[in-house]
Order: structure tokens, then sequence, then C-alpha cells
């Protein structure tokens, strides 16, 4: 009696699955904002068939990560650079909250894992920024952000905070100035205020470093 209903509910959860994997390509830029998305690749490429596809590419744009280009298209939705700042507004509300609570909580030896990868990357100098630190960068950043807000001790707020940061990596970085040096010695400063147990300068070097990623912006705006 039961067999029909598991029938039923089998490509329901195929395109929960094709959904998370095409997120999770939209997320790590695997996918581009801009790009137009074709199913016959997509599904080639997945490995599934182009019903499942169907199903997930309408729970994306539904979602705000596609749009329609024409009647016959979808392609990545690009993040414009309003919607970058709300989400900053949102996160500098979240995460200095979140690193002040994580003191006493989190895996010290994991964040001075974090922070001697960060001095190494220190050492190369402004102009020593190679293809290959900037994505270690970009896993240090990941991972340090993760831990504080896991660490939290509010489940909630670490899904939120997750959640923001990955919906900014379909955010067009090569319109923002290079200041990797900078976003090192910020990440820096927060570590070390953590080791330290200060909560209230963890939570101030997280709103610094939040507030100078707006800034940034707002500078390279103003020249272009």
């Amino acid at each position: 009696m039961n067999e029909p209903a598991l029938d039923e509910a089998a490509p329901r959860r195929l395109a929960r699955e094709v959904h998370r994997r095409l997120e999770d390509m939209i997320f790590s830029g695997r996918l581009r904002g801009g790009e137009v998305l074709t199913e016959r690749r997509l599904a080639d490429a997945l490995d599934v068939s182009r019903t499942p596809l169907r199903d997930a590419l309408l729970m994306l744009e539904s979602e705000g990560l596609l749009k329609r280009r024409g009647t016959r298209y979808l392609e990545v939705r690009q993040m414009t650079v309003p919607e970058y700042m709300q989400v900053l507004n949102i996160r500098r509300l979240l995460e200095p909250e979140a690193a002040r609570l994580c003191i006493g909580r989190i895996d010290l030896s994991r964040l001075e894992g974090l922070r001697r990868q960060l001095e190494a990357l220190t050492a190369g100098g402004e102009n020593g920024h190679t293809a290959e630190d900037a994505a270690s960068s970009a896993a240090i950043d990941d991972a340090m952000h993760g831990e504080i807000a896991m660490a939290a001790g509010n489940p909630l707020m670490a899904n939120m905070i997750r959640d923001l940061r990955r919906r900014t990596r379909i955010f067009d970085l090569g319109r923002m100035p290079n200041r990797a040096g900078a976003v090192y010695r910020e990440h820096i400063d927060i570590i070390a205020a953590i080791e330290r147990g200060d909560a209230g300068e963890a939570g101030a070097a997280m709103v610094r470093h939040i507030d100078n990623v707006k800034a940034s912006i707002i500078r390279h705006l103003s020249t272009i």
C-alpha cells in the first residue's frame, strides 16, 4: 500500500537534490552571475534527466537566484551592489555578536592555525599576493567566519550568517578593489581578540572588518 507514495516522493527528492547541487554551483562560482543555463549541458554534467532538472531550476528561479532571459532561457542572477550592501548591513548586526558569544566556546587551536596561515600570507607584502594566495585566503575566510558563527551557541544565527555569506559569493568580486593585505590583517585582529578572550574587542574588530569592506566598495564605485 505504501509503494505508490514512495514512488511519488522519489521525483521530489531528486529535484531537491538537484536544486542543492545547482545552488552549490552558484554559490561556489562554478555558475557565474549572468551565465545563461543550458538544460542539456546541466543534465549531462549532473547526470540527471531533464524533468528533475527543470523542477530544480524553477525552484531556484522562485528563490531569486535565477532570472528569465526572454521566454526560453534562464540565467544566474547577478547580485547588485545595493543588494550586496544590504547583506553586509545584516552581517554587521549578526557577526560581531557571534564574535562576542564565541569567547570561551571556540576551539582556539583551530583559530591559531588560521592565524598562522594569515600571518604567512602577509609576509609577501602588499604586492606579493598571487592567485594561489587568493584561493587560500578565501578558504581561510570561510573557515574563520564559520568557526566563529558555529561556536556562538546559536544555531539559527549561525545558519543565517552562513546563508548570507554564501549569497554574497554571487557578487562580481572582480568589481571590488584588491584589498587582500588589509583583509589578512583584519582577520588576524579578530582572531587575536578572541584568543585573548576580549569579547568587546572581538566584536569591534568584526565591525571594523565589515565596515572596511563596505568603505572599499564605496571608494571603488566613486572612481568608475
